[in-house]
Order: structure tokens, then sequence, then C-alpha cells
């Protein structure tokens, strides 16, 4: 049976572990959050193709990474 202190030692392993995940998660947020303000930009100046084209290939290659992230 393990000791209170191991017990501790686990239950601050998986908060350090958490917390790591929340910055990740925080960092794709702030990602996703930009890639939005880039395309209402593009949207409000109207852009060109060349500039449309270039939010797509980001907007695919996001999604794809989404789909190869979430099962």
């Amino acid at each position: 049976m393990p000791t209170l202190q191991e017990l501790n030692n686990k239950v601050t392993e998986l908060q350090t572990a958490l917390d790591d995940e929340q910055v990740q998660i925080a960092d794709a947020i702030a990602a996703l959050q930009q890639t939005v303000t880039d395309l209402q930009a593009l949207v409000a100046a109207g852009g060109t193709e060349a500039e449309r084209q270039a939010i797509l290939d980001k907007l695919n290659a996001t999604i794809a990474d989404l789909q190869a992230t979430i099962p």
C-alpha cells in the first residue's frame, strides 16, 4: 500500500501534467483566435485571391491537424 507521501507525490505529478496540458490548450486556442482574426481582417478588406487562398490553406491545415488530434 502506498504511503501518504507517495500519494501526495502522485497528486502533485497529476497537477503538473494537468497544468502542462492547460498551457497547450491555451496556446491552441490562441492560434485559433488568431486565425479568426486573420479571416475577419481579410473579409473586411476584401483581400486578393492569393490572400484568400492562403487563409483557406491555413484553415485546411488546422482542420487536418484537429482531425488527427481527435480520433
